[in-house]
């Protein structure tokens, strides 16, 4: 595969002070004082009745130091929603506009500044990096937006705002085992992630699903002539490959004409 980039906008909350772990650790739903400088992760941050608030990458850039980078238009709510319970801690949080270049294939990087931090994609695909910056530039070829997002489709992840909204059930974003920590102690919303979990998961989860038939956002799928969720976002050229909320975890759906569909959990590339 040719090595591409795709930039896009990205909101960035930076976390320093000496409070700073402990404090993001009791707010957040993934394990944070056990991260190593450099090291990425995904996370929600709940409300206390345990719906979505935010969803983002947390990345540790040294000791007191982390960022929380998110899509952009999320990073304001983030922030408010990070600070409700901050009172006398001694963490400072400043939100940042930046820009994210993602690094599709083999790439060997060069000194890109003192301001520029690698991070690592949390995509499937073996050879993705992800820049983030303030002003950067990677010269590499630039990848159509209709090929980066079928690659989404196969290797990434649902975004919010699209397959993702703001006062969603994490159980049901299909990827709550990546985002979730359930072996730390309390944190923000935590009651109901592990009560869903110990019901066997949320009524509905996000899955990728594969046809040689056209989709379309929207769409009705069914189990057995019975509709069990539908086509969230999908690609417009065949194979249609896309996100769909479906209540089954089986392997092979179909819609309303007996379209076969198949179905993978994000834990697994198309």
């Amino acid at each position: 595969m040719t090595t591409r980039i795709w930039t896009s906008a990205r909101d960035v909350i930076s976390v320093r002070g000496p409070e700073a772990e402990s404090y993001l650790h009791s707010q957040v739903s993934q394990n944070v004082d056990d991260m190593s400088d450099g090291e990425s992760r995904l996370s929600f941050l709940l409300e206390p009745k345990g719906n979505i608030e935010g969803y983002f990458r947390i990345s540790k850039f040294q000791e007191s130091q982390f960022f929380l980078d998110t899509d952009p238009g999320f990073g304001a709510q983030l922030l408010t929603s990070l600070e409700r319970f901050k009172l006398r801690t001694q963490a400072d949080f400043e939100l940042h506009q930046w820009k994210m270049v993602s690094v599709l294939g083999e790439w060997t990087p060069a000194d890109l500044g003192s301001k520029v931090m690698l991070v690592t994609s949390p995509w499937l695909c073996e050879d993705v990096v992800d820049v983030l910056g303030e002003d950067l530039e990677v010269d590499l070829p630039v990848c159509a937006p209709e090929e980066y997002e079928r690659l989404r489709f196969e290797c990434g992840l649902p975004i919010i705002g699209r397959e993702l909204q703001v006062g969603g059930i994490p159980n049901e974003s299909g990827f709550v085992e990546r985002a979730v920590s359930f072996d730390k102690g309390c944190y923000r919303g935590q009651e109901l992630v592990e009560r869903i979990s110990a019901r066997g998961g949320g009524r509905h989860k996000i899955y990728r699903i594969r046809s040689d038939e056209k989709l379309l956002p929207g769409q009705a799928l069914f189990l057995a002539s019975e509709e069990i969720g539908k086509v969230l976002t999908v690609a417009t050229t065949a194979p249609y490959v896309g996100f769909a909320s479906l209540s089954s975890e089986d392997s092979l759906v179909v819609t309303d004409s007996g379209s076969e569909v198949s179905v993978v959990s994000l834990e697994f590339c198309l």
